[in-house]
């Protein structure tokens, strides 16, 4: 920390150096012409500074020497920097996934604790789904409106702090109260999480890289599974609970990785010197340099950002419907199959916890696959859920009705290598259709969107798991992928490889650059 400390203050200087003094320039507007001052609202607060940044709208002629941010973060090869905060947002996602994933081990031993009646277990993942989505919604729009550190600061806190407190809960509503806050933090991590890692990334890698961060959570869903079959038995839940807390503090450890605002958020927000300094200071990390630079084109917006009535306007109100149908879909499926899995496959007399912890190493290899699939001349984003959701419905069908319990542990592992990495996708997918001033908005909507089957499956779920039709439980959920597959033929734009909108209202600006400011670059 107190070398990233040193270097902010050594990128300070310079910038103060160059600027000829400490005094801060508010914004100097050019007309096309390049007369200074003639644009509207110039200030400078000191009347001798010369201006490192100037603006203009965005013209054919500028494009020959003008570059798009995306075209400026491409040219930044993959290096130290990216490492980096692809560690702090796939620990982050490791640690989010372990928590999420311990609902699915407690029905038992907290049922048993609290002599809790069938359906009263359920009212635990329904009130945390209630707070998933507020916490999601909230930090979504704050992210727009102020940057995505803080909410993911707040975020990861929440889920460290009261991931250990709820494993002292005396009785079962102060557990559920607390474990609320924890899922809180989890909502405000996919809101946020994926979209900071996202916002840094050159276009040619930003699929791969965000199938990494669900590989992340998937070790971490490992961890889970690994954690319940060693610890429940002999340590009972409490210790559990207190297991799956333990990623998210050491992630807090790490949080001062998370130093910088992503260089989109700080352009739209009118921030340019600041976001040139990130830029800088990411080609000295990657230690590499730019190409010469006469001009970043990137829209300033100024109208009111983390607007959610935005992604209903008329150029985004396809891609939101159906997007939030494939999502609710995929979070219905995979919540009605997982979240009493456990106690299934006990009826069939398979170890439960020895099974959980198999299915969640069988996503990993699923996980490679995506990663390998989703960039370019292979199958792209689109491609890559079509083929993943066939899986998915065919295993869960023969599961459904192969007699033999060998093969069903068998193909229930073929399922979640096929289920999980549709998350993966989605998760690379749809902050890339969004604009920068609506990215985070959009995921917190997504999030709202899925934690409403976490507030349905876990009645519909006990209800199934009750019938004496065995085939009835995973029948049901086959359906959902079914209809999933259905839904993305609606899905007609492929982003891979394509630049990044940075907002959904502004034209865009050039952002011209100064002699002295393009030299320190």
């Amino acid at each position: 920390m107190a070398e990233l400390h040193q270097h902010e203050l050594l990128l300070e200087t310079a910038t103060e150096r160059l600027t000829g003094n400490s005094c801060h320039t508010t914004s100097v507007h050019e007309g096309v012409d390049g007369a200074e001052g003639q644009g509207e609202n110039s200030t400078v607060n000191c009347s001798s500074q010369k201006s490192l940044i100037t603006k203009q709208p965005a013209n054919p002629d500028i494009k020959a020497n003008g570059y798009t941010l995306d075209d400026v973060l491409s040219n930044i090869p993959l290096g130290h920097f990216h490492w980096r905060m692809l560690m702090l947002v796939g620990s982050g996602y490791f640690a989010v996934c372990s928590e999420m994933m311990l609902f699915i081990f407690l029905s038992l031993p907290v049922t048993k604790e609290w002599d809790l009646g069938r359906y009263e277990f359920p009212w635990l993942p329904f009130s945390t789904g209630i707070a998933g989505i507020t916490g999601g919604y909230l930090a979504g729009v704050t992210s727009d409106k102020f940057g995505r550190r803080i909410p993911f600061l707040v975020g990861m806190i929440l889920i460290a702090i009261f991931g250990v407190v709820s494993a002292l809960a005396p009785s079962f509503p102060v557990f559920i109260i607390l474990r609320c806050l924890v899922t809180a933090g989890n909502g405000i991590f996919e809101s946020v999480g994926f979209v900071l890692l996202l916002e840094f990334l050159p276009r040619q890698r930003r699929g791969s890289i965000l199938v990494v961060v669900t590989l992340c959570g998937a070790l971490g869903a490992v961890y889970a599974g690994g954690a319940a079959w060693l610890i429940l038995p002999k340590w009972g839940w409490r210790w559990f609970v207190g297991a799956c807390a333990l990623p998210a503090i050491v992630v807090l450890v790490f949080q001062p990785l998370a130093f910088y605002e992503t260089p989109r958020h700080l352009f739209i927000s009118g921030r340019e010197e600041e976001a040139l300094r990130v830029i800088r200071y990411m080609t000295r990390m990657n230690k590499c340099d730019l190409p010469q630079l006469d001009g970043i084109i990137c829209p300033v917006d100024k109208t009111s950002r983390g607007n959610i009535s935005k992604l209903f306007s008329k150029d985004l109100r396809w891609q939101t419907l159906v997007f939030s149908t494939v999502w609710f879909l995929q979070a219905s499926g995979y919540w009605g199959v997982t979240m009493y899995l456990p106690e299934y496959m006990e009826k069939l007399g398979v170890n439960s916890y020895l099974n959980m912890f198999s299915v969640f190493i069988g996503e990993i290899p699923g996980l490679f696959l995506a990663m390998y699939l989703i960039e370019k001349r292979k199958l792209g984003r689109i491609g890559c859920l079509r083929i993943f959701s066939v899986t998915t419905t065919v295993s869960l069908l023969m599961f459904s009705f192969i007699p033999k319990h060998i093969l069903k542990s068998v193909l229930i592992i073929l399922c979640y290598f096929a289920m999980v990495p549709i998350y993966s996708i989605l998760n690379a997918f749809t902050p890339e259709v969004y604009p920068t001033d609506v990215r985070s908005t959009a995921m917190a909507w997504m999030n709202t969107v899925i934690e409403i089957p976490g507030l349905i499956t876990p009645f519909v779920g006990a209800t199934l798991l009750s019938s004496d039709l065995p085939w009835l439980y995973p029948v049901v959920w086959a359906s959902i992928f079914v209809l999933q597959l259905l839904v993305t033929i609606g899905i007609r734009f492929d982003s891979m490889g394509k630049n990044l909108k940075e907002s959904s209202a502004s034209e865009p600006n050039v952002i011209q650059i100064s002699d002295d400011l393009k030299n320190s670059i």
